[in-house]
């Protein structure tokens, strides 16, 4: 069963009231749902999410005192309300600023990370996506990579999102990780496994 939150302006988010007694990561779970719920029902999923990683990153990157007050116990409910709307009103979207609001009357704005990390996952599986980490050695040509992203695309059965990072320690091939699932192909890596045979008295 779950009841819906309206924050200030009207917007719904539903929210599974017996998850406000489970640990943090189940908490931003429920909120991530409910922030892509809401902004489904709106078609603005892809920008709201971006909207809110863009206050998230510039705010504790650039203002990170305005983040800590934000959070803090000592400021009243209200008076963080005000900010947010003096801050952000008619410069972000409407559910962006709903949802903020939302956080604030729960004092959950210190979580807003976490959640924004979780309500991604969560449109990223909806819209059967994966995102994809891949290191290698030196940067992929466009070729090998649209060859990857075929491949993966065929053994995951779905949409990689691929995010590549040359790393030369590797010194060839390639590590490439799905989640907490890791495929290290890697020059080093065959290597060590070479050594630690020989160590062993195994033929290689």
């Amino acid at each position: 069963m779950s009841t819906t939150e309206n924050a200030p302006g009207g917007e719904h988010f539903s929210v599974a009231p017996a998850a406000f007694n489970e640990k943090s990561s189940e908490l931003a779970r429920t909120y991530g749902d409910a922030l892509v719920n809401a902004a489904e029902k709106t078609g603005d999923a892809e920008d709201v999410l971006d909207e809110l990683d863009a206050i998230r990153d510039f705010v504790t990157t650039r203002f990170p005192t305005f983040a800590v007050m934000m959070d803090s116990p000592v400021r009243s409910t209200s008076d963080k309300d005000d900010v947010i709307v003096k801050t952000f009103e008619g410069r972000v979207l409407p559910t962006s600023i709903h949802f903020l609001r939302v956080l604030n009357r729960h004092g959950r704005l210190g979580m807003l990370g976490s959640i924004l990390r979780s309500a991604r996952e969560t449109w990223e599986r909806r819209q059967n996506r994966r995102r994809v980490s891949v290191r290698s050695a030196v940067a992929l040509t466009d070729d090998q990579r649209v060859k990857l992203i075929e491949r993966l695309a065929g053994a995951l059965n779905a949409t990689p999102e691929l995010s590549a990072v040359v790393d030369p320690a590797l010194i060839g091939g390639l590590i490439v990780q799905v989640g907490d699932v890791v495929y290290d192909g890697s020059v080093r890596n065959r290597l060590e496994q070479l050594r630690n045979r020989l160590i062993q008295g195994v033929s290689p």
